[in-house]
């Protein structure tokens, strides 16, 4: 079994031109009661933090030697030669004759889920870990991309949630502090909240939320979007969102914002 040094996911690191920590190989790693693999690299993208290359790379998977696995990939259903054979796969697989349940720690493009693909991610038993590593029934997406991208969002979360996801266990990954202005990020938050579905924040590697050094955004912007996250989880969570209203109407309509960007509400 080959075992790598695993270097942190390439969507989370702050500087894009320095291209010495992104390992591009095959990783398979077993410790205590879980596995961390990695089967393939690459995606199309090219978002402007990310220094993931686009060629395409997929490795064979291992032995599945724990109940609890996570996949590294950065963009594996684009990456991947067969996404859905693995799929299939996965789904057969008992250690210690019981289920094996999975998470995607970077998410999903959800401009390539489709019916079948879910379908498959569902039966597979493709789910979300929370913090006490306990297996939910939801996906982790990734929106680091503009608002313009929301009907596709909508039509992707009603997609995952017509297979029997729960959509408040559904979680989307927002770039923050990047060049996808706060106005932007909050007006994307406004259809998260609409959805009833969760955000986890990115602030870059060594940085977490309440002790972000101001990179594309202000500090006062970091601090406001680090609560408005926190309280929009609790809320979807608790199932008590519409006292959030009026925190945003405030937010949106503060002076001196880019009044192009308003429009896109």
């Amino acid at each position: 079994m080959k075992i790598t040094n695993f270097h942190k996911p390439a969507r989370l690191m702050p500087n894009k031109d320095d291209k010495s920590e992104y390992h591009q190989e095959f990783y398979n790693k077993v410790e205590s009661d879980e596995q961390w693999i990695r089967l393939s690299d690459g995606c199309f993208r090219s978002c402007w933090n990310c220094y993931c290359p686009k060629d395409k790379l997929s490795y064979d998977l291992p032995i599945i030697e724990k109940n609890k696995v996570r996949f590294l990939d950065m963009n594996f259903l684009y990456a991947h030669s067969d996404p859905k054979a693995i799929l299939d796969k996965l789904s057969k697989i008992k250690v210690n004759n019981k289920i094996v349940r999975y998470a995607f720690l970077c998410g999903l493009d959800f401009t390539l889920l489709s019916l079948e693909i879910v379908q498959l991610c569902k039966k597979a038993r493709i789910g979300r870990f929370n913090n006490k590593g306990h297996w939910i029934n939801g996906l982790t997406i990734a929106w680091d991309r503009g608002i313009e991208e929301k009907e596709n969002i909508i039509e992707s979360i009603k997609l995952i949630e017509s297979v029997g996801y729960d959509k408040r266990n559904i979680a989307c990954f927002m770039l923050c502090n990047g060049k996808i202005s706060y106005i932007n990020c909050l007006l994307k938050l406004k259809i998260l909240k609409m959805l009833r579905v969760q955000i986890q924040d990115c602030w870059y590697d060594n940085q977490k939320r309440g002790s972000i050094n101001p990179i594309f955004w202000t500090k006062e912007e970091c601090d406001m979007f680090g609560k408005l996250c926190r309280s929009h989880n609790i809320a979807i969570i608790q199932n008590q969102y519409d006292s959030m209203d009026l925190i945003y109407y405030n937010e949106m309509n503060k002076p001196n914002k880019d009044e192009t960007e308003m429009r896109c509400r």
